[in-house]
């Protein structure tokens, strides 16, 4: 006799065009989860706590999670006076993470990939030529790029505010804009991205008290600017660089209405939703094959993440679709590093059932199979069958298998091509309490 099997808590589900999977969830050591990156193997880096209350910095594939900086020693923080800024992650090819924490109290800019960090940027390190830095960094093929200020001379301690690249195991750095000239000697830059070919796109302020979207460094070019004439009334300061070259980047027109815009070739267009709603997103993203993402509104009027080839986008996902068998009743923003050039999107999720985590929509390019429910059963504790409809025969599935408190354990045999059902053997020693699938 066959009965269903009592838990699946990370199966996959499928939704318009885009698969989706849970990389990690609160059903563990987490309990909440913050800002997301994602590279373009799929590993995603974040921010979280633990139900211990220890908070960090880490990374994770879906099966193994790697600390990349916590405050369990009491060396790093997060929230230091009225001064504090949230962490928001880059993860490079390489699994190396960049983020800013405090370190000691000091703003830092590290890179790290789980054994050790390197030091970018770190205010009262006297080994350092920043005096502080200023806004989260972005790494992009070794290269870390980032704001801030360089050290003074001669009793000055406040030398010239810019825009910097740095080896991302730390070393010398190299300047893309400075204070002075056509910038505004007196106000830092905000915030800065790299892309594989090593042009930084940022915000800076000039000296004729406009603001402006710049990408160098083989010269500044302005793609946007406040000021007479211009259609923006004010530039936020996270603007993303895409491996193709195209900018994206929040703005207010001078209408004073709020908006997401890209910049391709010169040309600068606002991002829309298909069938109405709106961008509201500080931070979107953009890849190289020109697929921007961002939080907003869907068509619906519902919280949702967006994704599409600007200058349009439509719902990925809302606050009310199902999803990993409950309903989703809170999304996070995917951030401008939460989108690779695979077109993946990675966004944190709630869901009305309790669950809290992070997922990553895959697009399918409408070639994927639709799977319903996928039908499992169980003949014995450690033999489990597996069907599903025959016109998804073939479709590669992961399978993956754990006991309380223990790691993945990769499951040998696999889905035949051709074939609609499968079984599999659990070699665990004893039966397993978490059973997932995964599209492969």
């Amino acid at each position: 006799m066959t009965t269903l099997l009592w838990l699946l808590p990370i199966a996959p589900a499928w939704a318009g065009n885009y698969t989706f999977a849970s990389v990690i969830d609160n059903t563990g050591t987490f309990s909440d989860f913050g800002a997301v990156a994602i590279n373009d193997s799929g590993v995603v880096a974040f921010t979280g706590t633990m139900t211990s209350g220890v908070e960090g910095v880490y990374r994770t594939d879906g099966a193994t999670t790697t600390t990349i900086a916590d405050t369990s020693t009491g060396e790093f923080s997060f929230h230091v006076g009225n001064t504090s800024l949230v962490s928001l992650p880059a993860i490079d090819d390489d699994g190396t993470v960049a983020f800013f924490i405090y370190d000691n109290y000091n703003p830092a800019i590290l890179t790290g990939v789980g054994l050790s960090t390197a030091v970018i940027v770190e205010s009262g390190d006297t080994n350092c030529p920043f005096y502080v830095a200023w806004n989260n960094p972005c790494i992009r093929g070794g290269v870390v790029s980032f704001s801030g200020q360089l050290k003074g001379s001669g009793g000055n301690p406040f030398g010239p505010q810019g825009v910097f690249t740095e080896p991302a195991g730390g070393g010398g750095y190299n300047t893309i804009a400075q204070g002075g000239g056509i910038f505004s000697s007196g106000s830092p830059f905000g915030g800065t991205s790299i892309n594989a070919a090593g042009q930084v796109a940022y915000c800076g302020n000039l000296a004729d008290g406009t603001s402006g979207i710049f990408v160098g460094p083989e010269g500044a070019t302005n793609l946007a600017q406040t000021g007479s004439g211009s259609q923006f009334s004010s530039l936020e300061s996270f603007p993303k660089i895409s491996d193709s070259g195209a900018v994206v980047f929040w703005a207010t027109l001078t209408n004073l209405t709020e908006g997401d815009f890209i910049s391709t070739n010169g040309v600068v267009t606002q991002i829309t939703v298909a069938g109405g709603g709106a961008p509201g997103d500080q931070f979107p993203a953009v890849n190289a094959a020109g697929t921007v993402a961002c939080f907003g509104t869907d068509s619906s009027g519902q919280w949702a993440v967006l994704a599409g080839t600007a200058p349009i986008v439509d719902k990925v996902i809302a606050e009310g679709d199902s999803l990993f068998g409950s309903t989703v009743i809170g999304l996070g923003s995917p951030g401008n590093n939460g989108l690779n050039n695979n077109g993946q999107i990675v966004f944190p999720y709630s869901l009305a059932n309790g669950v809290q985590g992070i997922a990553v929509a895959t697009p399918t390019n409408g070639s994927g199979p639709v799977l319903p429910e996928l039908q499992i059963q169980q003949s014995d504790p450690l033999h489990i069958t597996l069907s599903w409809p025959t016109n998804a025969a073939g479709f590669g599935l992961e399978c993956t298998a754990s006991l309380p408190a223990s790691s993945w354990i990769a499951v040998t045999n696999t889905p035949v091509p051709g074939t609609s059902n499968f079984s599999v053997w659990l070699e665990m020693g004893s039966a397993p309490q978490f059973f997932r699938l995964r599209q492969q």
